[in-house]
This record gives structure tokens, sequence and C-alpha cells, in this order.
């Protein structure tokens, strides 16, 4: 098996984790809401925890499309973003806000290798980015145990459409719907 081969495969990887996740984030969501039990939350964690490690092996595959054309921001935001997710399976909230940050360096890394749709790579920012408000929030204010369901809700509705962009690269990568990198030149 090639590795284009391999790494189309991880572009389907990514599609599935990112259902999962989203998943996962509508069953917060319908929690927050208050109609959620804690069964639905046991369901969600257990959801979390694999869909991450495909989310990790989906973003290799969407890197290595582009490593080439992506440069040392790609590269940096590819790093922050895959430590990132192993370390937010330990519920470290500086984690996911590292990890939020390695997305939008690696969407913005990815606009300029002209690799994926551009229209996907802006809700993957604009997802990661409310997420990464979202986060913030929760670390600057304690809210104790438990936060806002409100809070809750809007971190479930920004992951959502992160995940989106997620699925729409993945979908890209896997169906070949994507372009050659772009050498970035320095001059």
């Amino acid at each position: 098996m090639s590795l284009s081969t391999l790494i189309r495969w991880g572009g389907l990887i990514a599609v599935i984790a990112a259902v999962l996740l989203v998943i996962a984030d509508l069953v917060v969501l319908f929690s927050a809401l208050g109609q959620g039990s804690g069964a639905g939350l046991l369901f969600r964690t257990a959801i979390s925890q694999s869909a991450g490690a495909l989310l990790a092996l989906g973003l290799v595959a969407l890197y290595a499309q582009q490593a080439e054309g992506a440069g040392y921001l790609g590269l940096v935001g590819f790093l922050a973003a895959f430590v990132s997710l192993w370390l937010a399976q330990e519920d470290l909230l500086w984690a996911a806000l590292l990890a939020n940050l390695g997305w939008v360096l690696f969407g913005v890394a990815a606009i300029g290798a002209r690799t994926y749709p551009r229209i996907a790579l802006i809700v993957l920012i604009a997802g990661a980015v409310l997420a990464g408000v979202v986060n913030l929030l929760l670390l600057a204010i304690d809210f104790g145990a438990r936060a806002p369901g409100f809070i809750v809700g809007l971190g479930a509705i920004a992951d959502i459409i992160f995940f989106v962009g997620v699925a729409w690269l993945g979908i890209s990568l896997f169906t070949g719907r994507v372009g050659e990198p772009r050498r970035l030149t320095t001059s």
C-alpha cells in the first residue's frame, strides 16, 4: 500500500473521528439544555476518549498531505494540536487551549499551502477560535466543579463547528479533492 493511499485513508479516519465527536457534543448540548442524564455524559466521555485518538491519527494524515507547503507555521500548528490532543485526554483545560491554537495555526498554514478547500479551513479556524474563547472563559472564571449550562452549550456549538471543518477536510482528503501543496517561498 502506498503512502498516498494511507494518507487518503487517514482522511476517512478524520471524518469518523469528527462525526463521533459531533455526536458527543450533541449529547453535551442536549444535557446543557437540561434534557440529558448522567448516562448521556458517560456515553460522551467514552466516545470522546476513543474519537480523540482517531482525531490524532486523522490529523497526521491531514498534515502529511500539506507538510511540504505548510512550512514552519504548519509544523508548529501540527505539533501543538497533536501533542495537545493527547494531553487533553487528561481533561487539562490548558491543553485544550493549546490544541485550539495549534488547529488555528494548522488552518492558517493550510490556507497558505492551498491544499484544502478554503471555506473548509475557514470553518475549521472559526470553530477552533470559538472553542478557544469558551475554554478561556472556563479557565478565567472559576465556576467550581460545574460550569453554567449556557457556557457548556456554547462550547458544544463551537466544537460542532470545528468538527464540521475537520470532517470537510477529511472528506476532501479521502475523495482526493485536494490540491498539490504550494511551496512557500522565502524572498
